[in-house]
């Protein structure tokens, strides 16, 4: 966040916490709501992290998406962090027991709850080795090639992909405002008020092209093919992560709308509580990893594969929502990093070695959805 006009006592903020529930002490060994979730900030265009600025007295005085750049300041980011923080704590009875949030429609940005869900190890281990018994279905993947705990991996791939996609360049059209350069503005007609009509001023900003180079081109339309495939195989993985530790198989494919449709109803509701129209870009881009990773299909597609940052804006804010959904399903994963160090001294010859060793460590959670559930009922339509 550059801000030319920070202040010293301006310091930099976020919406991350964790909310602790002191309505179920930690000897209750029944199911029923969250004890605790974690607190995020979102932004409602791309459903990318939120942080922000603050005065010397705690206030609110600017709210800025890491990922698109979306603003506000003043005023503006006071009342709307008011806002998201009442629109949470609304939420909150029915996220604890697995529902999702209703936000503003008009809302620029929100508060995501992730509740950390009750767990019952016995009874997960028990329906995993239930599956494994049972007989292998054609086309199908199961516990047999996902051993416990291998959906982490998978959720940990995902993360990976949509912050290496973010990372990216943010020029992806092969046309762009910046290959425009814009004189000053002229006014070109005056139309005098009526009593039939109101007075009107128009103007011009002339403006030249610049045409950019092939190879400047090549580069934004490179970034959009990327970005979109990277994108969707995220969301490929973040379902097929969520449908096997939930359900503890799914179908050998591709197709993003087959996974979503999959998902348990419970997991739709949350998703299209923060995307209303996640199924709709699963339904226009569903083959987008599975069937034009080469580009096969003939030139016109191929071009629109190119230059679709449509693709690209609906694909990435779905993978961002659906991550949030791998961590309120229980995945997790861990980044160990092991050093071993040498030091070896000969005569007057000294030697020194490292090696760095790398882990990504997976880890599932047992939560029992189907009694979890109906703890509490959504009553909000």
């Amino acid at each position: 966040m550059n801000d030319p006009t920070m202040a010293e006592n301006h310091v930099a903020a976020d919406f991350d916490e964790w909310w602790q529930f002191d309505d179920r002490g930690p000897d209750d060994p029944a199911l029923g709501p969250a004890r605790q979730a974690e607190v995020t900030g979102r932004c409602t265009g791309c459903w990318g992290p939120v942080k922000g600025l603050k005065d010397s007295d705690g206030g609110w005085i600017r709210i800025e998406c890491q990922f698109c750049g979306r603003s506000i300041e003043a005023n503006d980011a006071v009342r709307e962090a008011e806002r998201m923080q009442l629109e949470a704590e609304d939420n909150l009875p029915q996220v604890r027991v697995g529902h999702g949030s209703v936000y503003d429609k008009k809302a620029r940005f929100v508060l995501k709850i992730l509740p950390d869900m009750d767990r019952d190890a016995t009874w997960f281990e028990q329906r995993v080795a239930t599956m494994r018994e049972a007989k292998p279905k054609r086309n199908r993947l199961d516990r047999r090639a996902f051993p416990l705990g291998s959906p982490g991996y998978l959720y940990a791939q995902a993360c990976a992909f949509v912050a290496g996609f973010a990372n990216l360049p943010r020029e992806m059209s092969a046309i762009s405002l910046a290959d425009f350069h814009f004189g000053e503005p002229q006014m070109v007609g005056v139309e005098m008020p009526t009593a039939e009509a109101t007075g009107r001023i128009s103007g011009e900003v002339p403006a030249i092209h610049r045409e950019p180079s092939n190879a400047v081109m090549m580069a934004r339309m490179g970034t959009a093919l990327v970005a979109g495939m990277v994108a969707a195989f995220a969301c490929e993985l973040g379902m097929k992560a969520i449908l096997m530790t939930r359900q503890h198989e799914l179908e050998k494919t591709h197709d993003l709308l087959k996974l979503y449709e999959a998902l348990p109803e419970d997991s739709r509701k949350r998703l299209e509580a923060d995307f209303a129209d996640i199924a709709g870009v699963f339904r226009e881009y569903r083959d987008v990893f599975g069937k034009w990773r080469y580009l096969e299909h003939g030139t016109r597609p191929a071009i629109g594969a190119l230059v679709d940052t449509d693709r690209v804006l609906g694909l990435g804010k779905a993978a961002r929502v659906i991550v949030d959904e791998c961590v309120v399903a229980g995945l997790q994963y861990e980044i160990d990093v092991a050093s071993d160090f040498e030091f070896t001294v000969d005569q007057d010859d000294a030697s020194y070695s490292e090696q760095r060793r790398l882990r990504v460590l997976g880890h599932e959670s047992a939560i029992p959805w189907d009694a979890i559930l109906p703890v509490g009922r959504d009553e909000r339509g």
